[in-house]
């Protein structure tokens, strides 16, 4: 991965230490209700503010999904030709200002127009902010070091989505369904405050701090299957926020306990990230990847076609501790092997941006179709279209280990 440039202001060096974990863990917490509303909270407010069916709530996932996706991949090069004049933390503390300018917009008018807009600029901004926080997160530190920071990280911001949506409940009960994007906007002034109260000026310069880094062969194997599932997991997320608000009608949830009942995948995605934060053993070894991609495959199907209550949360906890194993593994090996700059993270973040964009296409197109046996095919075209990016790294790695031995 090619390395920031050293610009004629003070730059990352050996100098630089690994920033520390506490203000980076408060600073998601904060940033990450801007996430949980606008991905996976956004459909309830649609629904219930704007009167969106499932058809025009995902057309805006779509729309998001597309803005993120071509913000995060263009966001690494762009930080690079930046560097010569602004610091990672002063770009991410402008990119919370021009958030809390955007937030009180959608008060301006009722019309789906302003919704799309603001919904997209946020989303647009949110790109520049995550790959540069995960490099915070990860660089400068030894392996054991950097699996723990990113153990945490992912346990507190994911905790924090769930949390989220729990809040959004009584906006959304009472009928005030846009004041969830509004009240973003005092959250980010807090983010700032948070950035320049313990966040340093630049990220540690890696290679600086683990010269000896070098990640195990294998590694690069896993990361191409795990990047291969990153966009699917995302994908299938993509697919099945916009339709949660309906799943839950259909099977007459009370309006109050919906999004509290959404966020059963992302609180069971918690606990499975604590587990492997802990436990190392999946590092390396093929069988997480394969686990990971079965119990988020057959979370989803179940999720879609749960007839009850007490099935669809059996489901989506399924769902969510699949996504605990693919998101974890695609982020540590993409850190392990991309040497933790922004480059690694941008790409991250840009594989997710691609599946939050063609998870909601495919259901739409099971919308067109219609009925929830329709979404269900439409949505497993993606699972086949991965299969084979997944696999090919698996049997190169199995090649590699033949000849060797």
């Amino acid at each position: 991965m090619p390395a920031m440039p050293s610009p004629p202001v003070p730059a990352p060096t050996s100098n630089t230490p690994p920033a520390a974990v506490g203000p980076l863990l408060l600073l998601s917490f904060l940033a990450t209700f801007g996430t949980a509303v606008l991905w996976n909270g956004l459909a309830f407010v649609a629904r219930d503010g704007y009167g969106f069916d499932e058809s025009w709530n995902l057309l805006l996932a779509i729309s998001n999904g597309g803005i993120y996706a071509i913000a995060a991949f263009a966001s690494a090069p762009i930080l690079r030709r930046l560097s010569s004049r602004i610091a990672p933390r002063t770009v991410v503390a402008l990119v919370f200002l021009l958030q809390v300018l955007i937030c009180p917009a959608i008060l301006i008018s009722d019309s789906p127009v302003v919704l799309f807009a603001v919904a997209g600029a946020m989303s647009f901004l949110a790109a520049f902010f995550w790959p540069v926080i995960e490099a915070f997160v990860s660089a400068g530190r030894d392996p054991g070091a950097m699996r723990n920071a990113i153990g945490w990280w992912n346990t507190v911001w994911m905790l924090a989505l769930g949390l989220a949506l729990v809040l959004m409940a009584p906006l959304l009960a009472a009928g005030h369904a846009v004041w969830a994007i509004a009240s973003l906007g005092p959250i980010n002034l807090a983010c700032v405050a948070v950035l320049y109260l313990g966040v340093p000026k630049w990220i540690a310069a890696h290679r600086d701090h683990q010269p000896d880094h070098a990640a195990p062969v294998t590694y690069v194997d896993l990361l191409a299957s795990n990047r291969a599932l990153l966009p699917l997991a995302y994908a299938l997320i993509g697919a099945l926020s916009p339709l949660m608000p309906y799943l839950l009608e259909d099977l007459a949830a009370p309006l109050a306990w919906q999004t509290p009942l959404t966020a059963t995948w992302m609180f069971a995605r918690v606990a499975g990230i604590a587990i492997l934060r802990r436990w190392s053993w999946w590092h390396g070894r093929w069988a997480a990847t394969l686990l990971g991609g079965v119990l988020l495959v057959g979370g989803f199907v179940a999720v879609v076609a749960a007839p009850s209550i007490p099935l669809i949360v059996g489901a989506l906890i399924v769902f969510g501790l699949g996504q605990a194993v693919v998101y974890y593994a695609a982020m540590y090996y993409v850190m392990r092997v991309g040497d933790a700059d922004i480059d690694a993270a941008s790409t991250h973040e840009g594989l997710i941006g691609v599946g939050y964009g063609i998870g909601p296409a495919a259901a739409l197109a099971g919308v067109v179709i219609g009925g929830g046996g329709a979404i269900i095919a439409a949505s497993l075209a993606l699972p086949a279209l991965t299969a084979w990016p997944a696999i090919r790294p698996y049997l190169r790695s199995r090649r590699r280990h033949s000849r060797l031995g």
